[in-house]
């Protein structure tokens, strides 16, 4: 999987390890067994945000058409479901922590209300191409 790269797959990690890394930067290694990789492109529909690098010999199964594997199987479903929940309140858990240390210190920290907000919260608008100068971009 490649950052930015379309694929509309979805893996699970069988065994191995593997790194995540986000413009260059680690930001995570799984090796846990059943580790979904791929959901949110997927669910977005959109390209990967991360690339996924084999730290070791590895083996992933890979799910061709996940929307259709997803809608046919609460369980997984559920699954990713409760992964990405608690990954969410992971980080508003820790972005608070930062608020409660450094909330007074001004500059970009004095942002984490909005971040928090719109992490927790925050609803995805739809994107409207084009601009007040050119209302109907040919792309």
């Amino acid at each position: 999987m490649t950052e930015g790269m379309p694929s509309g797959e979805m893996y699970v990690l069988v065994r191995g390890r593997l790194d995540v890394v986000r413009s260059g930067q680690l930001v995570a290694t799984i090796a846990e067994a059943g580790a979904a990789l791929g959901e949110i492109s997927v669910l977005l529909d959109e390209s990967p945000s991360a690339t996924v690098i084999a730290r070791e010999d590895s083996e992933v199964y890979v799910i061709d058409d996940p929307i259709a594997f997803l809608a046919s199987d609460q369980e997984a479903l559920f699954e990713v479901a409760r992964t990405l929940a608690g990954r969410l309140g992971r980080l508003s858990g820790y972005l608070v922590d930062v608020k409660r240390q450094y909330g007074d210190a001004g500059g970009h920290l004095g942002l984490l209300d909005e971040v928090i907000s719109e992490l927790s919260f925050g609803q995805q608008s739809p994107v409207d191409p084009g601009s007040e100068r050119d209302p109907d971009p040919l792309y």
